[in-house]
């Protein structure tokens, strides 16, 4: 009907302008996990995962579990569920139970800058879910903020101990 009253060049104008007005100014939602279950999986990856990837997925004793990259090597949340639910933790394969693996990688794309939405993440959908693309936005954002930050100068004689065997940072001037 509107297109006989308006015509269709002027309906399709509208619908286009209607659909880029929202796809620029809405946030970046993941569909793949809630909050509640990133803030489920933060806990259970603290307890099960830390002490081997990292407080921050840095992977100090273990392989990081930043970046795009590393999203890349599981494609889906399904691939990364299919391997760490199998595999992790080394001691005791698959002891975490279904629903933990689930927040534990709601938690992982949450760190990895994927925003999260109001679907929760199941073991029907997250063959769906693809890493790279659901956190792409947010690591971009994450590694701008990272460019800009800048440190102060001033004593930068810390202990090697401290450091953990790495260079500091260069300084911004």
């Amino acid at each position: 009907m509107p297109a006989k009253l308006f015509g269709r060049p002027t309906v399709l104008a509208i619908t286009s302008a209607l659909a880029m007005t929202f796809a620029s100014t809405g946030t970046i939602v993941a569909a793949g996990f809630t909050e509640e279950q990133a803030k489920a999986g933060e806990t259970a990856y603290q307890s099960n995962c830390s002490q081997c990837h990292g407080i921050r997925l840095e992977g100090p004793e273990a392989p990081a579990l930043f970046g795009q990259d590393i999203m890349g090597n599981w494609d889906t949340a399904g691939g990364l569920y299919d391997f760490i639910s199998v595999a992790m933790p080394p001691a005791e394969p698959g002891k975490l139970g279904e629903e933990t693996y689930l927040n534990i990688i709601a938690y992982v794309m949450q760190k990895n800058g994927a925003s999260a939405g109001d679907k929760a993440l199941t073991t029907a959908d997250m063959a769906s879910v693809e890493l790279v693309a659901e956190t792409k936005d947010g690591a971009a954002q994450l590694a701008q903020a990272n460019q800009e930050t800048t440190i102060e100068a001033g004593d930068t004689n810390v202990p090697q101990a401290f450091t953990w065997g790495k260079e500091l940072p260069k300084f911004k001037k």
